[in-house]
């Protein structure tokens, strides 16, 4: 579908979906994406225990643990007392490190 609207065959890249909803092929919903880029864009995933992307639970200190990750590296974003400041941290080290491909939730 791609190469038929833009003329441009996609790969190496994939066909990211910007909202995230897999079956809404509009075309304005459709963007060429990196493996990693198309990574970042994804859901929550189910295993998730927190409910909150790059935040997870220290039982050992009863505090919040917020992370990211970018090309293979692993940055420490902080540990924080609530589970919404660590959040809060998480997204904003979302938005400037991933830019457009930044999914919070």
């Amino acid at each position: 579908m791609w190469l038929l609207y833009s003329g441009v065959d996609p790969y190496p890249y994939f066909i990211d979906h910007v909202n995230g909803v897999k079956d809404d092929n509009r075309i304005e919903n459709l963007r060429l994406a990196t493996c990693a880029e198309n990574t970042r864009n994804q859901k929550l995933h189910p295993l998730n225990t927190s409910g909150c992307k790059g935040v997870s639970y220290i039982k050992r200190t009863g505090k919040w643990d917020a992370r990211i990750k970018k090309d293979y590296v692993q940055y420490c974003l902080g540990v924080y007392h609530t589970k919404e400041e660590a959040y809060a941290a998480y997204c904003e080290a979302a938005r400037r490190l991933h830019g457009d491909f930044a999914r919070e939730a």
